[in-house]
């Protein structure tokens, strides 16, 4: 839903709303009545838009940090409590944070 949503016939299809509704409302006037259902309507779609897109992203952002943890997990160089630390508390992150921005020794980084 999402990707059709984003796509670019939805983009020219919502401009083509866009300039219509315009044109009716010019030669309508723009009642109250007019300028309350355009509110209402585009208050829905960017409601329901930003639970789809939060749908999309959340599916994304795990699929990414599936891949992330299998290229840690083939790496024998690689720490592997690392993986997974996308679920950890915060305070678990700001510390292995502060180790991972510490230099190596024998690496060049």
């Amino acid at each position: 839903m999402v990707d059709a949503a984003g796509s670019a016939w939805a983009a020219a299809a919502s401009v083509i709303v866009a300039v219509a509704w315009l044109v009716i409302g010019f030669a309508a006037g723009f009642t109250e009545r007019w300028l309350t259902v355009l509110v209402t309507v585009t208050g829905l779609v960017t409601f329901i838009m930003v639970f789809l897109i939060q749908h999309k992203t959340g599916q994304q952002f795990r699929a990414l940090m599936l891949k992330l943890d299998e290229l840690i997990r083939v790496d024998d160089d690689a720490r592997k409590d690392l993986i997974g630390a996308e679920e950890r508390p915060l305070h678990e992150q700001e510390e292995l944070e502060e180790t991972v921005k510490e230099p190596v020794r024998g690496r060049d980084r």
